[in-house]
């Protein structure tokens, strides 16, 4: 099994201050892991958020790995812990669940940042749970970052994965020519079969690099049976397109919000990022005595090609909020 089975899936309103709060939803699943042990000394509520264009499930081989490594741990056998994992509005079953007026021209990465807020608060996490931590890859960590800024103490930790995170505002001529916003709107977003999907993606570059059972939850949930018998993403690519513009601004308010934290912020990067070097790492941990910083071997899509490599990161950065905020390298 490559997917999670939740104890709940549900979905809530959007984040009420923020535009299309009448009719859009997001799609939560909670994943319940009981204390094994009698009587229960805490429990931990984590939010995981994935990166733009993906789905939650992409994030449940990191997750299963993360929860299996936590329970084997002495320290951890009177501690009960829920995962809490949701699709941002445009992607995901959050996308199929606002099908028919998925489209805000003013969406932004505040906006997702105020949606994981909405999360937190719907879901009863701060009065439910000792202690909240969040997991957010790249486009969702970064929110995380902003909703801690927005809202301090929302959070008690953070362990940010390949945050696409910047010192700067990139001029538009320049980033209107990056990969990822140059080429999304003129991806594929249709294939026959799921079978087809699999073919087409499995041998080529970015794909092939994936681990096999995030692949196979992309394949199998990050795409939706259309009415034509074919296939398609669940996330429109105009959808994806906008979220990677918005970036302008949400990679430097991100990068900024960092200096005011006052909660353990662990941050990972890949050492073939194309988003930080070993320098940008350096300033971002500089921000903040309360930012500490990992460089791994891997690329920006770590998380989802790798996730066995991030398992101790997050185990570092929960035992830093258990413990207390003592033990930062």
């Amino acid at each position: 099994m490559t997917r999670l089975e939740p104890v709940l899936s549900t979905s809530i309103p959007v984040h009420p201050a923020t535009q299309g709060s009448d009719v859009q939803r997001l799609a939560v699943e909670k994943h319940t892991y009981p204390a094994p042990m009698q009587p229960v000394e805490r429990s931990l509520a984590f939010v995981w958020s994935h990166a733009n264009g993906f789905c939650k499930e992409m994030m449940h081989p990191l997750m299963r790995r993360f929860a299996t490594q936590l329970r084997s741990l002495p320290a951890y056998q009177h501690t009960s812990f829920d995962f809490y994992a949701w699709d941002a509005r445009n992607q995901g079953d959050s996308a199929r669940l606002n099908a028919d007026h998925i489209h805000v021209p003013t969406y932004g990465w505040l906006d997702n940042a105020m949606d994981t807020v909405q999360v937190i608060n719907e879901m009863g996490l701060k009065k439910n749970y000792d202690k909240v931590i969040g997991v957010g890859h790249s486009f969702g960590g970064s929110a995380m970052i902003i909703a801690e800024f927005f809202f301090p103490h929302i959070f008690d930790g953070l362990c940010i994965l390949e945050a696409v995170i910047a010192k700067q505002f990139v001029p538009y001529k320049i980033r209107s020519n990056f990969p990822a916003i140059k080429t999304t709107l003129k991806r594929r977003d249709t294939w026959p079969s799921r079978e087809e999907c699999f073919k087409s993606l499995s041998g080529r570059p970015f794909w092939r690099d994936l681990h096999p059972e995030v692949l196979q939850n992309f394949v199998q949930y990050a795409l939706y049976d259309t009415e034509e018998g074919t296939v398609k993403l669940k996330c429109p690519k105009e959808e994806e397109h906008l979220v990677y513009l918005a970036g302008a601004y949400g990679s430097p308010v991100a990068f900024n919000s960092l200096k005011s934290v006052t909660v353990p912020v662990h941050m990972v990067h890949g050492d073939k990022s194309t988003f930080t070097d070993a320098s940008t790492a350096g300033d971002i941990k500089a921000l903040s005595h309360h930012v500490s910083s990992a460089v791994l071997d891997g690329s920006h899509m770590i998380p989802v090609e790798k996730p066995d490599a991030l398992v101790p990161e997050i185990v570092y950065l929960t035992e830093r909020v258990v413990m207390g905020d003592r033990a930062k390298l």
